[in-house]
């Protein structure tokens, strides 16, 4: 187990840029969908799963990964370019513009923040290993 400070401080970076993203969830569930409609039902399921995905990035990264895990590392990477790059790619091109910094703001700082965290726990998880 190899728990070096940088990678500790990464995880828990990681857990809480995790974790933060279920303000997201609510945030759509604030207004009280109706789930007597598609669309209703269709933004409770949406932010149910980024919910979940809040919970299960956290726990990877408070667990596995804390511990230099390398599969760790991938899982946490794979939303990334699969969920967070093209929400934000959605949101920048179709949100109004009064909403746009309020809404990508938080983005771009989840963003950065798994940049950072990736980055300080990226030495501890690809480490050589000693013989």
């Amino acid at each position: 187990m190899n728990q070096t400070p940088r990678l500790k401080l990464g995880a828990i970076l990681l857990a809480i840029g995790a974790l933060s993203l279920s303000a997201a969830s609510v945030a759509m569930l604030a207004p009280r969908p109706d789930v007597t409609t598609t669309i209703g039902r269709l933004l409770c399921a949406g932010a149910l799963a980024n919910f979940s995905l809040s919970l299960i990035w956290a726990l990877i990264a408070f667990i596995p990964l804390r511990r230099g895990e390398k599969w760790a590392f991938w899982v946490y990477c794979f939303p990334i370019p699969l969920y967070g790059v093209p929400m934000f790619v959605l949101d920048a091109t179709n949100v109004e513009k009064a909403h746009l910094l309020s809404t990508l703001t938080p983005q771009v700082m989840d963003l950065l923040i798994a940049a950072i965290g990736l980055l300080l726990v990226a030495p501890g998880v690809f480490r050589a290993k000693k013989v």
